[in-house]
């Protein structure tokens, strides 16, 4: 229990240097923990491995917190911990991922990856007074999100010269 008011309570800035942008392999690296906590099939194993990546991923906003991507990935990494949590720990975690994916929002409002995980998120947790769930925004970002994503290649093949 002590690792979840860890991660619950780790929003305290430490004393890092902070850096624009995380180093290039800290992306990769945080979504083949993900896809590993995932494929785990023991509850308990599956929640120390999400638990133990959402400090690492906490850590790094600490670190680089103008970051989008590892903004991203601490909201995704956070509600998936939320969930495997359940009850007002994992809505204090859902808070946490919801703030975390807004600032990735601010900060990269043309990637549509941080739109949809935030859609799902306003579209799985629970309505006020308990949580902050809404399916009419909900259903807004899961549409700004699609329009982003699906647009984003002919985007670049328009920079790089082709029609």
């Amino acid at each position: 229990m002590r690792r979840v008011f860890n991660v619950i309570e780790s929003n305290t800035p430490a004393v890092h240097v902070q850096f624009k942008t995380a180093p290039a392999d800290c992306v990769p690296s945080i979504q083949r923990e993900w896809a590993e906590a995932l494929r785990c099939d023991f509850g308990r194993t599956r929640e120390a491995m999400l638990c133990k990546l959402a400090e690492t991923t906490q850590e790094l906003v600490i670190s680089y917190p103008n970051d989008p991507k590892i903004l991203l990935w601490n909201g995704v990494v956070l509600t998936g911990y939320a969930k495997s949590l359940g009850g007002l720990a994992g809505l204090a975690l859902l808070k946490r991922a919801k703030a975390s994916l807004e600032r990735a929002i601010t900060l990269a409002p043309n990637d549509g990856a941080a739109y949809l995980y935030l859609g799902l998120l306003y579209e799985s947790t629970p309505e006020s007074p308990y949580g902050f769930g809404d399916e009419t925004l909900a259903r807004t970002l899961l549409e700004q999100g699609l329009a982003l994503t699906l647009n984003t290649p002919k985007k670049r093949l328009r920079r790089m010269g082709a029609h």
